[in-house]
């Protein structure tokens, strides 16, 4: 899905955390599983550190959203989208389509295919994924959160 106004995709940057952490831990989505703001700037910190790959989302010189994926992140065999996230203002302009087809390139070019969680009663998160080519294939029922299942997504990429 082309992105409705333009943005650019490059590495993120130590410089990114901050907002980015603030950001983590003003989402619903996010503070109910006690993510802080300390605590996701540490764990951000750590990927930038370990080299993961942690992507933003610039639309006018602004930070619009940012993923997180590791390459070989799932099974030693395929990759992993750990996070991502789109601010509220930036909220379906086909931000969110634009990281994660970034994500797959660098995915594709090591692994055929990838994977992720979701939480059981983020629906918005599993139609967008489902829109992108994404199957359900299990679940994991008290993974992070009691009561909650962790949904398993999947997607060829070859």
């Amino acid at each position: 899905m082309p992105a409705k106004i333009p943005v650019q995709i490059r590495p993120m940057t130590l410089e990114d955390v901050p907002a980015l952490a603030r950001f983590i831990a003003e989402t619903p989505l996010w503070q109910r599983y006690r993510v802080s703001e300390e605590g996701a700037r540490r764990t951000l910190e750590r990927g930038l550190s370990r080299g993961e790959g942690l992507y933003v989302a610039v639309v006018d010189g602004q930070v619009a959203g940012f993923i997180w994926f590791l390459v070989q992140g799932a099974f030693a065999h395929s990759g992993y989208i750990r996070l991502i996230g789109v601010l509220p203002a930036f909220s379906g302009q086909g931000i969110g389509a634009r990281l994660m087809a970034a994500a797959e390139a660098v995915i594709r070019r090591e692994a055929h295919s990838v994977f992720l969680l979701t939480s059981d009663f983020n629906e918005a998160a599993q139609a967008f994924y489902r829109r992108l080519g994404y199957q359900q294939v299990g679940a994991i029922p008290d993974y992070i959160l009691p009561g909650v299942a962790e949904l398993i997504f999947y997607k060829r990429l070859w």
